[in-house]
């Protein structure tokens, strides 16, 4: 038994140096893309829409109420950029166990007879949307999607509404009131949960990529796919996602990337 015990520990003591080396090979098998899109034209003031319906409600939040078709930061930052994967079939191992921590719903409020957020993403095989109206008035709560089932629900105040996508989504969806004409919002959904928003300052971030070659898609609102490189065709840009953080740097988009100015 002890001549056993003897022979047994220097197979432990291997086992520990595998899995001391196995373990920054793990750690290093992840990146992280950045960038910042800064909008190189003169940012108008935010256009008041036309409150049609519901004035005396809705008319409460006249100052929220504009064109968010193109929100440009103080410093230029450029704000509601989607940047995800291109990939609709990946291996659940290739998903980084952080993102099992996601909240079971991403929720959408009508609220200031606005969509908030204007933008937002959800993993479809992870989370489901959640619609929920917080006005005094009704609201009639639609998502066109092309491989999903689309939604049209109308929503008395406080009501909620629950749906889970069956399928991922190649580009963004279109949300909209079918009473209020002029609330629209943008909702991504994905097989997959490596997508972001650049924020008010344009910097956007996905963590915890598995390394390899990618290629993402760059898309706005108004321009559609953003092509914001030449050798970016309709808004795609193929990169080697190494170990740590690949940033994109400053991504300059000009005027003439809109569609219609």
């Amino acid at each position: 038994m002890e001549r056993h015990q003897i022979g047994f520990k220097p197979y432990l003591l291997v086992l520990s140096l595998v899995l001391f080396l196995v373990q920054p090979l793990q750690a290093a098998e992840w990146g992280t893309l950045t960038g910042q899109f800064l909008y190189t034209g003169t940012p108008s003031q935010p256009v008041k829409l036309d409150i049609s319906r519901d004035q005396e409600i809705c008319g409460k939040f006249s100052d929220q109420i504009v064109d968010e078709s193109l929100v440009v930061g103080k410093n230029g930052g450029l704000k509601n950029v989607f940047v995800y994967l291109r990939e609709s079939k990946l291996n659940a191992s290739r998903i980084h166990p952080s993102y099992q921590e996601l909240p079971a719903e991403v929720t959408i409020q009508n609220k200031g007879c606005i969509f908030q957020p204007h933008v937002a993403g959800l993993w479809v095989k992870k989370q489901k949307l959640q619609a929920v109206n917080r006005d005094l008035c009704a609201h009639g709560f639609q998502v066109k999607a092309y491989r999903n089932n689309s939604l049209n629900q109308l929503l008395p105040p406080e009501a909620k509404l629950q749906h889970q996508f069956e399928y991922g989504e190649k580009l963004p969806l279109r949300m909209s009131c079918s009473i209020h004409p002029w609330q629209e919002g943008w909702l991504v959904a994905l097989n997959h949960p490596y997508f972001s928003t650049s924020n008010e300052t344009g910097q956007f971030k996905i963590e915890n990529l598995p390394v390899g070659n990618w290629e993402f898609q760059l898309w706005h609102e108004k321009a559609g796919y953003l092509v914001a490189k030449d050798e970016w065709k309709r808004g795609r840009i193929k990169l080697k996602i190494t170990a740590g953080n690949n940033d994109l740097g400053v991504i300059k988009v000009t005027p003439s990337m809109f569609a219609g100015e």
